[in-house]
């Protein structure tokens, strides 16, 4: 069973799987950054496409699935962007990350994790 902590880090988006095939090539490091707070809070940011931004989030559980459920906001080229959005385990050590966007559309991503552990806790800040 995935425990929060495992959803801290840096997360590489391999795939766009609602977008045409080289759209994640607009974007030098595709990516999904959590950060996990010692209370289970999550902060991060996210860079794939023609796309960055934001998001806060918090964890819920869904019968046995635990999932991170988030809010964003950020730039599609030159457009600002908003909405909510859920990254959960999927298989192996694949993650689903789903976008959707205020009064628009929902596009999911594939994502596999990096060796940066972004788990923050009280005695590291001091």
């Amino acid at each position: 069973m995935v425990t929060e902590s495992e959803f801290a880090g840096k997360w590489k988006v391999i795939e766009a799987m609602d977008m045409v095939e080289d759209y994640l090539s607009l974007s030098p490091d595709p990516h999904l950054l959590i950060n996990v707070d010692e209370k289970n809070e999550v902060t991060g940011s996210y860079q794939f496409g023609a796309q960055d931004g934001y998001i806060d989030g918090r964890f819920e559980r869904d019968e046995e699935i635990l999932k991170l459920i988030f809010s964003f906001e950020g730039w599609d080229d030159t457009d600002l962007v908003n909405g909510y959005g859920t990254f959960s385990f999927e298989s192996g050590d694949t993650f689903l990350l789903t976008m959707n966007y205020h009064m628009g559309d929902t596009i999911s991503f594939r994502c596999q994790a990096t060796q940066i552990d972004l788990t923050t806790n009280a005695d590291d800040a001091a």
